[in-house]
């Protein structure tokens, strides 16, 4: 009878822990269409990106007020902005530019698979990714926590959604470009 229980418990245990192993999701593109699950391999519905596997996905999503926690808790964290230099330093015609976080490092989305080695000394480090809007952040975060960066969090909403007025921490880290 114990060994009949025992193996039930064994097989209802391994299904329940591996039934999301199966599971895909966009790769994290910063749009609605990263919360929808899909059973099989094959392309997003919404943005058309070859899906993964949901077990790919090792980074978390925090919000303004997490990231400033971060900085306060950890004055070694790593600010990565992914965003153009001209959004970066506020130097753009083409786009608004919101501000940046002070000590943030700059390397576009687009530049960051060849720019990774610049980045290797860090991937044991907190890295505290953000673009504008959270569509590059997520597809930056995701990169950096598939080559090995092992504690990477993504700035839901972007710069665009920072009210520095509202909170101490982005008075004192967050540069305002003039308009």
């Amino acid at each position: 009878m114990k060994i009949t229980l025992f193996a039930i418990l064994s097989v209802l245990s391994f299904a329940f822990f591996n039934q999301n192993a199966n599971d895909f999701v966009c790769p994290p593109c910063g749009r609605e269409c990263d919360n929808q699950i899909y059973h099989k391999e094959g392309t997003c519905s919404s943005c058309s990106m070859k899906l993964v596997a949901k077990s790919s996905i090792h980074f978390t999503n925090i919000s303004v007020n997490e990231l400033c926690n971060r900085i306060t808790a950890n004055p070694n964290v790593v600010l990565l902005d992914v965003r153009s230099a001209g959004e970066f330093n506020g130097s753009s015609k083409e786009v608004s530019t919101f501000g940046h976080f002070k000590n943030a490092i700059n390397v576009n989305v687009t530049d960051l698979e060849g720019r990774v080695k610049e980045l290797e000394k860090y991937k044991a480090k907190e890295v505290l990714v953000y673009c504008s809007h959270a569509h590059r952040s997520a597809v930056a975060s995701y990169f950096l926590s598939t080559h090995g960066f092992t504690n990477v969090k993504n700035m839901l909403g972007g710069v665009s959604t920072i009210d520095q007025q509202s909170n101490d921490c982005l008075k004192k880290s967050f540069v305002v470009h003039a308009h």
